[in-house]
């Protein structure tokens, strides 16, 4: 009788592999933001998160309207999440923005180490979490965060984005445990900023009275 052997997976290739396919090839051609987002595909949503939410880390942004501009942007990556979108859409004047490939490979090889020692401690699991419905919460979730991070909360970016890299993590690898500690800080981010609210509240009531 025949042995049955199952079939093999390729295993899932990390986003830093991805991004390591597209500096593949003449450095002359032309690749487009539509043509990166295609290629990234679902995890174009976790990335465009990390990418608007690390200017937030830091709790008074060098340059005035930083948070205004990453909530915002946030706010419409969250609602494509509800929407359960595929992957990432951004207007047409957008998508077609292009550059060199050489361009593409010198930014890569700079921001590839952070993201592959990111990538360590994630892998898929508690995949429910992060897929169908728990995409969609993580998507309310981050609309929460836009909102808040386009107020002028002074110390209140920098619990949110820790959160919001916590999301962008879960997404980006289908880590649904990185998924709860991404609402773990969410919730510390919201009791923060109430705190810091309310002590700006007092603070103005005691000096006015």
């Amino acid at each position: 009788m025949d042995s049955y052997t199952p079939p093999q997976h390729a295993p899932r290739e990390t986003a830093s592999e991805v991004l390591h396919g597209l500096t593949l090839g003449r450095p002359g051609d032309r690749i487009s933001f539509g043509d990166m987002l295609d290629a990234l595909g679902e995890r174009g949503f976790g990335l465009l998160l990390m990418l608007f939410a690390i200017p937030n880390l830091l709790p008074f942004p060098g340059v005035p309207g930083v948070s205004f501009v990453t909530g915002m942007a946030i706010l419409f990556i969250s609602v494509q999440l509800i929407l359960a979108k595929d992957e990432p859409a951004f207007p047409d004047w957008v998508s077609a923005k292009s550059f060199s490939r050489a361009q593409l490979a010198k930014f890569i090889v700079k921001t590839s180490p952070l993201l592959r020692w990111l990538e360590k401690p994630i892998r898929p699991r508690l995949s429910p979490l992060v897929v169908g419905v728990g995409e969609r919460m993580i998507g309310i979730v981050g609309v929460i965060h836009a909102l808040t991070l386009a107020l002028p909360i002074p110390m209140g970016n920098l619990p949110q984005a820790v959160a919001l890299i916590l999301f962008a993590l879960a997404l980006i690898e289908l880590d649904g445990l990185m998924a709860i500690l991404g609402y773990i800080a969410s919730i510390a981010a919201i009791v923060w900023l109430t705190a810091v609210v309310l002590g700006l509240g007092t603070l103005a009531f005691s000096i006015i009275s």
